[in-house]
């Protein structure tokens, strides 16, 4: 066949080129004696590296585990072991000892560095935890078996989370939806996605627990992509075990039937409603109250009513915003339609902006909350509610960081092995996030980038022993203020 000539340009002398599945890939090219023919035949040799507009993409080296290990990524080991002692334990509780550590140090390196369940073992043989831990069988073949086990007992882990869940003043739940490609992974249903159209998919269902200094994942469960979060919350909150706290929802989840499941569970609840909602008159509401929130002035006004309370905020800024909006909207419609060849004024109506403005007045920069809290400020009230955009980051954190945006599990036992694996992951990516807010780091590094650094910090051998290899001192600085410990005990 014929290549395109940018393919073309990068081949070489004892190399051959072959198009698989509409991607190009170098080889070696050998010559073998064939006795039949009486002549040499050319054999592909080497598997070299995929063939790009930008070059040649190397194949990735494997790392031998039974060769000797002279230095070993120490660093962010360290901080991830300083940091989940605790899971560890828990997880020891739940399952053998050295499942436990399996599970746990498979979730460790998947953080540190992001990689395939197939190399594992490659990571592990060149990070600190396999001093730490020596001797875990993690080969692909391993992987698998140790996957197998933790997809069937769904019970332990979810008896794990319930002991690592803490007790939280205020708890979100909120899904997030999972692509997968697999027939064999029952629950994979089309469903709707902001980002991923209606692809198979599956909703992995999360409750967040959070405070003033930040948010933890509790619990998850794993439901069909089509089932909406609010049809999954009942079930979820029982199995989570969830007692005594606040729920904060998003407006999808105002409606009778789960005000009256909140109540029955016994949850406080903070739920947004729309602004076209029936509790409240927006044109008849007086602002009584006024404070400020991170520099913006909202005005406040509370309605009780029958075992509720309705309080209406408006922002000041986003009301103005909104409020240009929709004028700016308004007026560039007019305009398109005054510059239409065929504009008629009897027939192409405009709008009538100062009127359709002043409809829409008492809406603009709005937010209502209905809340079973009767005794607590406004204020206070919009600032638990503000807490929500915590969710927000802590999906961003599974998909950017952890990268659990997709799925390549083949069955349901996998994607549920999957899915622990990566709530372990999560819980410490969490740990690590608030000690980077704790220690004022936050606005200097990403949890990223800490990772890459501290990953630079080598154990090394010595004199056949394990020494820390020479650091910056922008590095040790760090250390310290992270409070970490570099030495080698």
């Amino acid at each position: 066949m014929a290549f395109p000539d940018w393919v073309l340009q990068q081949k070489k002398r004892g190399y051959e080129i072959k198009c698989i599945r509409g991607n190009y890939y170098l080889y070696k090219l050998k010559s073998k004696w064939d006795p039949e023919r009486g002549k040499a035949r050319k054999v592909s040799g080497e598997y070299i590296g995929k063939v790009t507009p930008d070059g040649i993409v190397l194949k990735k080296k494997k790392v031998d585990a039974s060769a000797p290990v002279f230095a070993l990524e120490f660093g962010a080991a360290k901080l991830v072991e300083s940091l989940s002692g605790d899971v560890l334990d828990i997880l020891a509780t739940h399952f053998p000892k050295d499942i436990a550590e399996r599970i746990y140090v498979t979730a460790m390196i998947r953080l540190i560095s992001p990689c395939p369940f197939s190399r594992v073992a490659d990571h592990y043989a060149t990070s600190w935890l396999s001093c730490d831990m020596p001797g875990l069988a993690l080969s692909p073949s391993s992987i698998t078996s140790l996957l197998d086990m933790i997809g069937n007992n769904r019970s332990a882990a979810a008896a794990f989370m319930r002991d690592t869940s803490g007790r939280s003043p205020y708890y979100l739940v909120d899904g997030t939806r999972t692509v997968t490609a697999s027939d064999n992974i029952f629950r994979a249903e089309r469903g709707h996605s902001h980002t991923k159209g209606f692809l198979p998919q599956i909703n992995q269902v999360y409750v967040m627990g959070i405070s003033k200094s930040g948010g933890v994942p509790v619990f998850y469960r794993n439901v069909a992509g089509n089932i909406p979060d609010v049809t999954a919350l009942k079930l979820t909150l029982k199995d989570a075990g969830i007692k005594d706290a606040t729920f904060i929802a998003d407006t999808g989840f105002a409606s009778a039937d789960n005000f009256s499941l909140l109540g029955d569970i016994g949850l406080d609840y903070l739920v947004p409603l729309k602004r076209n909602t029936t509790e409240v008159d927006l044109s008849e509401v007086v602002f009584n109250e006024v404070f400020t929130y991170h520099g913006r002035a909202i005005s406040a006004c509370s309605i009780t009513k029958d075992k509720h309370r309705i309080v209406v905020f408006r922002d000041e800024k986003l009301r103005s915003c909104e409020m240009a909006d929709f004028v700016g909207r308004a007026e560039k419609a007019n305009a398109a339609k005054i510059a239409k060849k065929r504009y008629d004024p009897a027939k192409d109506t405009l709008h009538d902006i100062a009127t359709e403005t002043a409809e829409k007045t008492s809406q603009f920069g709005v937010i209502i909350i209905r809340t079973s809290i009767t005794a607590t400020s406004s204020q206070s009230i919009y600032e638990t509610y503000k807490l929500r955009w915590q969710i927000e980051e802590l999906f961003d954190t599974m998909r950017n960081v952890c990268e659990q945006d997709a799925s390549y599990m083949h069955d349901d036992t996998g994607f549920e092995a999957w899915s622990f694996i990566g709530h372990i992951t999560l819980m410490v990516a969490c740990m690590i996030l608030a000690l980077l807010k704790e220690k004022k780091l936050s606005k200097i590094w990403s949890l990223a980038g800490i990772l890459d650094h501290l990953s630079r910090i080598y154990a090394v051998q010595v004199a056949d022993e394990w020494k820390v290899a020479e650091t910056t001192k922008k590095t040790r600085d760090l250390a310290a203020k992270l409070g970490l410990d570099l030495s080698i005990s």
